[in-house]
C-alpha cells in the first residue's frame, strides 16, 4: 500500500516527465515516533524540485498525514515527487544491529563523480548509477561503494557521506567535491563543538583516507556506521567514531522537532 497524490492506492500514478525523463526528486526519512529531521528533508526536497524545474512544494503537513495513514512508526518513509505525482511509501529498516557491531566494508567504484553537474547535488530520480555501482561492489563482498571525483579526490558513497579521523580531527570532503549534502553530514558538522571535536572540510586523496585512524559513513537511515575496511585495508576501532555515534543515537532517541 502506498500514498499517491493524497490517497491510499495500490499502483495508480500518472505518467509524466518523471517517468519518461527522470525529472523528479526523492527523500528517505527515518521515522521513530515521528519523522526525524523532517524540516531539513523537506527543505532539501523542495530545493531539488526547484533545480529540476518542477513547480511544486511539499509541506510538513503532507508528510505527517501520509505517515499517519501508512501507520509508519519505527520505519522508513520514502517520498518521490514529480510533476503530476507525489508518492509516499514505507518500508522496514534494512540495517541490523550486527551491521553496527561489525562495521561496513567499502569498495572503490571505477566511476568518478562529476563535481560540475548540478544533478550531482540533487537526490533525483536519476539514481541508477548509484544503484548499479553499489550492486557491483556488494557482489564483490563489500557493503558500500566509494566514489572519487574526476579530480581524484574522495567524494562520497553510493548512499552515504564519508568522514575520517586523524590526530583527533574529523575530516570530510567539501560539498564541491561532488557529493550530496547529507542531512546527518550537516548535523555532525553543525554539532562539532558540542561533540568536542574539530571538523575540517576539504579536498582529500584516497591515500590520506587510507592512513586514517578511523572512518565512518552516514546517511539519514543508517545514522553513523563505522567502517572496518576499505578495499584490502582494515581499520581499527576509533574512540572518536564511537563517541560520535553515541551522541547521534541519543539525539535521535530524544528527538524533538
Amino acid at each position: 500500500m502506498i500514498f499517491v497524490n493524497g490517497e491510499l492506492s495500490v499502483d495508480k500514478i500518472s505518467l509524466d516527465s518523471g517517468f519518461f525523463f527522470g525529472r523528479g526528486v526523492f527523500e528517505t526519512i527515518l521515522v521513530k515516533e515521528k519523522p526525524i529531521f523532517l524540516r531539513e528533508h523537506i527543505q532539501r526536497l523542495n530545493s531539488g524540485l526547484n533545480t529540476v524545474n518542477v513547480n511544486k512544494k511539499i509541506t510538513a503537513e503532507e508528510i505527517y498525514t501520509a505517515a499517519k495513514k501508512l501507520n509508519c512508526k519505527n520505519c522508513v518513509l520514502k517520498i518521490m515527487v514529480s510533476e503530476k505525482n507525489t508518492i509516499i511509501t514505507k518500508r522496514e529498516m534494512a540495517y541490523k544491529q550486527s551491521d553496527y557491531d561489525e562495521g561496513f566494508a567499502l569498495g572503490l567504484s571505477e566511476v568518478r563523480r562529476n563535481a560540475h553537474s548540478n544533478l550531482t547535488y540533487v537526490k533525483s530520480f536519476n539514481y541508477i548509477e548509484n544503484i548499479i555501482e553499489r550492486e557491483k561492489i556488494v557482489n564483490k563482498g563489500y557493503n558500500e561503494a566509494l566514489f572519487l571525483n574526476t579530480e581524484g579526490f574522495i567524494s562520497e558513497g553510493a548512499v552515504s557521506n564519508i568522514f575520517f579521523v586523524q590526530n583527533g580531527i574529523i575530516f570530510t570532503p567539501k560539498i564541491k567535491c561532488g557529493l550530496l549534502p547529507g542531512i546527518v553530514r550537516d548535523f555532525i558538522i553543525q554539532n562539532s563543538l558540542a561533540l568536542g571535536f574539530e571538523i575540517q572540510e576539504g579536498e582529500f586523496t584516497l591515500s590520506e583516507l587510507m592512513e586514517a585512524e578511523g572512518v565512518f559513513i552516514t546517511n539519514s537511515i543508517m545514522g553513523i556506521m563505522k567502517v572496518r575496511k576499505i578495499g584490502n585495508k582494515d581499520f581499527n576501532e576509533s574512540a572518536v567514531v564511537s563517541e560520535i555515534k553515541r551522541h547521534y543515537d541519543r539525539y535521535v532517541e530524544n528527538y524533538k522537532e
